[in-house]
C-alpha cells in the first residue's frame, strides 16, 4: 500500500514534494506553521517530509515529535552537521537526503544523495519513486556530505558571490547586451542566489569556511602564475585531463538566452527563432535518449510503450504550466509518439499488438505466445480502450479474449465488436492455469490472506475451500495484488506473473476446472488487410415473428455449414428485440450472403479467419 504522506512546510520545496508525489497517486497533505497556507490542521502521516528553513528544524522536530512519533521523517536539509543532531535526539525513525535541485526543476537527471537510512519499508518505496522518475541516487556518510558540498556549493556559490560582490559599482544591467553567453549564465545565476533565502546560504558558506581560505588562496596564486605565459599555458593542459565534459555544453549558453525578457518586436522575433532553435535541439536529444532506452528495454524484455509512465510525465507537466492543458497534452503526446517510433525502428518493430494489462495477465501470456517478446505490446485497462486503440491506430493490432470455457462468453467484447469499426482476422486459445505463489516459500495452513482478482479466486474456489483457512480480499489486477503481499500473504496469479515479479510459486495449476481455457480474437481495423480463413464471425437480426430464427438456421444446413456458436443478444432499442451473433465453419461466400439477406433484417459479418500460432510484427 502506498503510505500517506504529509508535507511539513508549504514553501517551494514542500510545494515540489507535494506535487511530485500527488502525481503519482498519494494521498499528500501539506502542514505548515501559518494556518492559511495548510490543507490540514493534523501532523499525521505515514511520513512527513521535514520541508522548512534551516532554523525552524528544531522547533519542527518537536512537533513531529510530540504528535507523530511513529512516522518516517524525511530531513532535506542542505548541512547535516545542522539537521542530524536534532533528529538524531528525538524519539522517531528518519531518512537524511540531500536534493540537489531547486523546487522549479526538474528531478530528471538531478541528484539526491543519501545520508542516513532508517531501514523502513516506507523508505524504500519512496527512493523508488524518485529513482522512477530518473533522479540519480547516491550514498555519503554526513561527514562525506558535509566535506563534499562545502566543494560543491560553498565554492561555487562563493565564486558567483563574490563576482557579484566586485561588479557591483562597475557593472550596471545596460551592459548586458555586450555581454557574451557565459557571462550571461554566470550573471543569472549569481541573482539566482542572492535573490534566496540569505540565511540558508550562510549555513552553506559556514559549513566551507576552511574550504574558503584554501580557495582564495588558490586564487591568488593563479593570479600570479597567469603573469607567465608559458605557466599560463601549462595550467590549461593541466586542467583538460579533469575538466573534458565539455560535449553539448553549448546547449546551456543557448538556454540562456531562453531567459531574457525582451521588448521590441525585431528582439521577440530573434528571441523566438533562438527559443524554436533550442525546442528542436532539446526534441533530438530527447530521441536520441529513447533510442538508447530502446536497447535497454531490448535486454530486458520491457515494452516500448507503458502508459502508467507516460500518464504521469503529462500530468507533471500539466502541473507546471497555466498554458491550455489540451494544446500542451496534444505537443508532448506528439513529442513521446516521435520517440516511440524511432524505439520501434531501431529494435526493428513494425507492428504493435494492443492487450488487456497489467504485465503479468493471461491476455500478456497469450500475446508472448504470439510475438515472443513484451516490446511490441500496448498494455490497456480495458478490451474498450483495446479496440479504440485498433480504430485510432494508435495499435496495429488488438487481443481481446471472447470465449472462456469456464466462464462462457466475454459479452462486453462482444457488444464493442457491433458498434466497432475493427474485423476479426485470428484467434488464438491459452490454457488458464493459475498459481499459488508468495514472497516466501511458506506453509499453506501459515498464510492468512488471500489477493486476487474476484474471477481468479472464483475459479479456484474448491482448492481455497478444501486447502487454505485465509480471507479473501479481492484486487483489481494482478499487480494491485502482488503489491499488497507481506510475509504471510499469497496471490493467485498466472506462473507468468509469478516469475515477472519473482515470487514463489507454493501451487501450480490450483484453478478447479483442470481444463479451462481462454480463446481470444486477434482484431485490426476494418479494411487493414484481406480476410482469409475457414471461420465466419457475424452479427444478423431477424424479423419479430415466429419462426424467423429458424428461417436462417435452415440456410446454414441447407449450404452444408456448421455452427460453432450462436449468441443473443439484446438490440439496445426495445425490451424484446434481440441480435443474434454467430461463428460459422466457412468462409462466406456471395451466394451464401445473398440467401441470408433474404431472410435477415441486416447481417454484419465482423470477421473471418483461421487459428493463429504466431503472428509477425517484426521486419523482414
Amino acid at each position: 500500500m502506498k503510505p500517506k504522506i504529509l508535507i511539513y512546510g508549504a514553501g517551494k520545496m514542500g510545494g515540489f514534494f507535494k506535487e511530485f508525489f500527488f502525481s503519482r497517486g498519494y494521498d499528500v497533505k501539506c502542514y505548515d506553521i501559518i494556518p492559511e497556507k495548510r490543507d490540514t490542521n493534523e501532523v499525521k502521516g505515514d511520513v512527513i517530509f521535514l520541508c522548512v528553513p534551516m532554523q525552524c528544524i528544531p522547533t519542527a522536530v518537536r512537533d513531529i515529535e510530540e504528535k507523530c512519533p511513529d512516522a518516517l521523517v524525511v530531513d532535506i536539509a542542505s548541512i547535516k552537521s545542522f539537521s542530524i543532531p536534532y533528529l538524531e535526539q528525538a524519539n522517531f525513525d528518519y531518512m537524511s537526503i540531500h536534493p540537489m535541485f531547486g523546487p522549479d526543476s526538474e528531478i530528471g537527471l538531478s541528484n539526491i544523495i543519501i545520508v542516513k537510512k532508517s531501514g523502513r519499508k516506507e523508505e524504500e518505496i519512496i527512493l523508488n519513486e524518485f529513482k522512477k522518475a530518473g533522479a540519480i541516487l547516491s550514498e555519503l556518510s554526513p561527514e562525506e556530505h558535509d566535506a563534499e558540498m562545502a566543494k560543491i556549493q560553498g565554492i561555487s556559490h562563493f565564486l558567483l558571490l563574490g563576482m557579484a560582490y566586485f561588479l557591483k559599482d562597475k557593472f550596471s544591467r545596460d551592459e548586458l547586451k555586450y555581454s557574451s553567453p557565459i557571462f550571461a549564465v554566470l550573471y543569472k545565476l549569481a541573482s539566482r542566489i542572492i535573490n534566496q533565502d540569505w540565511s540558508m546560504y550562510w549555513h552553506i558558506q559556514k559549513n566551507a569556511e576552511i574550504l574558503r581560505r584554501e580557495f582564495i588562496k588558490s586564487l591568488e596564486d593563479l593570479d600570479r602564475k597567469l603573469k607567465n605565459k608559458q605557466s599560463f599555458e601549462d595550467i590549461f593542459l593541466k586542467l583538460k585531463d579533469d575538466f573534458d565534459d565539455h560535449i553539448n555544453s553549448t546547449l546551456i549558453l543557448d538556454a540562456c538566452k531562453a531567459t531574457w525578457d525582451v521588448s521590441t518586436i525585431e528582439l521577440l522575433r530573434g528571441y523566438i527563432r533562438a527559443v524554436d532553435s533550442l525546442i528542436l535541439k532539446l526534441i533530438e536529444r530527447r530521441t536520441s535518449a529513447g533510442r538508447k532506452i530502446a536497447l535497454f528495454k531490448r535486454d530486458l524484455n520491457e515494452p516500448v510503450e507503458v502508459a502508467e509512465v507516460e500518464e504521469v510525465k503529462i500530468k507533471d507537466l500539466l502541473s507546471k504550466t497555466d498554458l491550455s492543458p489540451t494544446y500542451i497534452q496534444e505537443i508532448f503526446e506528439r513529442i513521446m509518439n516521435l520517440t516511440k517510433e524511432e524505439e520501434y525502428r531501431i529494435l526493428g518493430i513494425k507492428k504493435t499488438l494492443a492487450v488487456l494489462g497489467p504485465a503479468g495477465s493471461f491476455s500478456e501470456e497469450a500475446a508472448l505466445k504470439l510475438v515472443g517478446s513484451r516490446l511490441p505490446l500496448k498494455y490497456c485497462s480495458n478490451t474498450d480502450e483495446i479496440i479504440k486503440c485498433v480504430e485510432n491506430e494508435s495499435a496495429d493490432y488488438g487481443l481481446v479474449p471472447i470465449e472462456n470455457s469456464v466462464n462462457g462468453t466475454v459479452i462486453s467484447v462482444l457488444d464493442s465488436l457491433m458498434s466497432s469499426h475493427v474485423e476479426v482476422f485470428g484467434e488464438t486459445t491459452l490454457k488458464i492455469v493459475h498459481c499459488l505463489a508468495a514472497k516466501r516459500p511458506i506453509e499453506l495452513k501459515e498464510i492468512k490472506t488471500i489477493y486476487s482478482h474476484p474471477q481468479a479466486i472464483a475459479q479456484c474456489m474448491g482448492f481455497i475451500n478444501n486447502y487454505l483457512n485465509a480471507e479473501i480480499k479481492y484486487t483489481k489486477s494482478t499487480s494491485d495484488a502482488v503489491s499488497l503481499l507481506d510475509e504471510n500473504s499469497a496471490a493467485i496469479i498466472s506462473e507468468n506473473a509469478a516469475r515477472l515479479h519473482k515470487l514463489y510459486i507454493l501451487k501450480k495449476g490450483i484453478q478447479d476446472v483442470k481444463t479451462n481455457e481462454t480463446r481470444f480474437y486477434l482484431i485490426r481495423k476494418k479494411g487493414k488487410g484481406e480476410l482469409r480463413g475457414k471461420i465466419t464471425s457475424l452479427f444478423f437480426g431477424v424479423e419479430d415473428r415466429p419462426g424467423s430464427l429458424k428461417d436462417v438456421l435452415e440456410v446454414f444446413y441447407r449450404r452444408g455449414i456448421n455452427l460453432r456458436k450462436l449468441e443473443s443478444r439484446p438490440a439496445k432499442t426495445e425490451l424484446g428485440d434481440y441480435i443474434f451473433f454467430v461463428e460459422v465453419e466457412k468462409k462466406l461466400e456471395k451466394d451464401d450472403l445473398r440467401e441470408l439477406r433474404e431472410v435477415t433484417t441486416f447481417y454484419h459479418v465482423i470477421g473471418i479467419f483461421d487459428r493463429i500460432e504466431k503472428l509477425d510484427v517484426w521486419k523482414n
